[in-house]
């Protein structure tokens, strides 16, 4: 699936109207928009509400073909419709004009009051409509986008119409998959009106994209065959003995042939046999927490094809040294999470300007404000950029968690918008760090491997709330679904 800007989407329809007519262009997407309304519902009595612009004037295209099946339609105008081809179609519109509908009256209400271009806070009288919508008991349709929703970013201009069905016209919209535009439909159709082919386009992850990713397994192989993964993890203050260790075995999940763990030397008993297929091993430690030493590291460099580090770990000059260390003498790649991005932000991001592994970040918004100083409201108001120019900056890979992950390497782009909110609690992170070192083990440095690993993970906590609710999810019960979803795209 692609997804395009607010900007890009109107480039395109600007060249396609010159060609082939603005008006041509509306009657079209008001038909096919009432086609696939009529193909999810049967309403009797329709509500459009019609705004100024050209969403209105779809709004009203719509109307009329529903008006020709006999439905009963009325047009509630929002304000003064302006757009010159809206107001063509307002003459054309047979249906009741209406100044203070009675909402219950209806059983399908048609959103056509903003659509695309959406960046402004909404018009103080339009918010109470909206949650007066929102709190009624009848079907909603957005045409476009829904009312309330920047268009590039998905953040709400004030409150926003939750929509049963959104039909968009040629492309989803970037703000669709991003932050609140993820709860302002159910279900999305999209239009074809024979618009120019885009330039510009954001890439939105399915499952097909990974459907045949993973290497073949041949039979004459081994456990040298596949891989070998480490995580450097836990502190006194954050052991977390069966979550790190979890985290670990989700290397094996990921098809690795080795799957190391690596912790203080005072914490190793609360972590060895707990999974008895892990290697355990101690590092040096100083008060429960890890200690710089090179020589150690020098072993782990030897015996891993790709390393996290950072989960409960703990900010300390001693982790700085190790990422250090890792960073100038690893030639693999090197996943840093949690503690060491916070290690990082406190001892020098600088740190990753000259680095000779592959990097890959993976930093929720308020980590990613202390290592960039670009703070979470301005990341949230622009993620898509800030991400690229910060992941060209440091010649890195950055995994920008959120309710929608964004994955870049500063040239290329991809989102993932899988999962739910069996998620949204402590360790979903750094579970994704255990996916992904695994990931690369045994499947190689590739920035599908990292939309892959964002992907298995949240795929994994959508399988685990088919037998039980979201809010009751664990970590390790999104984990054990790791092998259903590695089955699936296999198949």
């Amino acid at each position: 699936m692609d997804a395009l800007t607010s900007d890009e989407i109107r480039r395109i329809d600007n060249n396609t109207c010159i060609k082939k007519g603005s008006i041509n262009l509306m009657e079209d997407a008001g038909c096919k928009m009432a086609s696939i309304i009529l193909s999810y519902y049967t309403p009797k009595n329709v509500l459009l509400l019609v705004g100024s612009g050209g969403n209105g004037g779809d709004a009203l295209v719509v109307g009329r073909y529903l008006l020709d099946k006999g439905i009963n339609v009325s047009a509630f105008i929002i304000s003064e419709v302006k757009n010159e081809d809206s107001k063509i179609n307002l003459k054309r519109f047979k249906g009741n004009i209406i100044k203070n509908p009675i909402f219950k009256d209806y059983d399908l209400i048609i959103d056509g009051i903003l659509g695309n271009n959406q960046k402004t806070p909404l018009k103080d009288d339009l918010i109470p409509l909206i949650k007066e919508i929102n709190e009624l008991d009848i079907r909603v349709v957005s045409l476009d986008m829904p009312t309330g929703i920047n268009t590039d970013n998905g953040l709400h201009l004030g409150e926003f119409i939750r929509s049963d069905l959104l039909i968009t016209v040629e492309y989803p919209k970037l703000g669709l998959f991003l932050q609140d535009g993820l709860d302002s439909y159910k279900r999305l159709e999209t239009i074809k009106i024979g618009m120019d082919e885009p330039k510009d386009i954001i890439h939105i992850n399915e499952e097909a994209d990974f459907k045949g990713i993973l290497k073949k397994r041949d039979r004459n192989s081994n456990k040298s065959s596949f891989g070998r993964a480490s995580i450097i993890a836990g502190s006194r203050d954050y052991a977390g003995a069966s979550y790190i260790s979890y985290n670990a075995l989700n290397q094996f999940m990921m098809g690795v042939g080795y799957s190391y763990l690596y912790v203080p030397k005072s914490l190793y008993e609360l972590y060895a046999l707990r999974f008895p297929e892990l290697i355990v091993s101690q590092l040096s430690d100083k008060d429960g927490f890890i200690k710089y030493n090179p020589s150690e590291l020098d072993k782990i460099i030897a015996s891993s094809d790709a390393i996290s580090i950072g989960m409960g770990m703990g900010v300390s000059e001693d982790l700085y040294k190790t990422l250090d260390y890792l960073i100038h003498n690893y030639d693999k790649t090197l996943i840093i999470d949690a503690d060491a991005l916070n290690t990082i932000s406190k001892y020098g991001v600088d740190i990753l300007l000259n680095h000779k592994p592959n990097i890959i970040l993976t930093p929720h918004p308020k980590e990613a404000e202390r290592l960039s100083g670009v703070l979470v409201k301005d990341i949230f108001d622009n993620p898509i950029d800030f991400a690229k120019a910060f992941a060209k900056k440091y010649n890195i890979t950055l995994l920008l968690k959120g309710a929608s992950t964004i994955i870049t390497d500063g040239t290329h782009l991809m989102i993932s918008s899988f999962g739910n909110t069996g998620l949204a609690k402590g360790g979903s992170g750094d579970a994704l760090s255990g996916i992904l070192a695994g990931a690369i083990a045994s499947n190689g440095l590739d920035i599908k491997n990292v939309g892959l690993s964002s992907f298995i993970l949240g795929r994994a906590s959508e399988l685990a709330s088919k037998d039980e609710s979201q809010r009751s999810l664990t970590i390790s019960k999104i984990s054990s679904n790791i092998g259903k979803v590695i089955k699936e795209i296999e198949d």
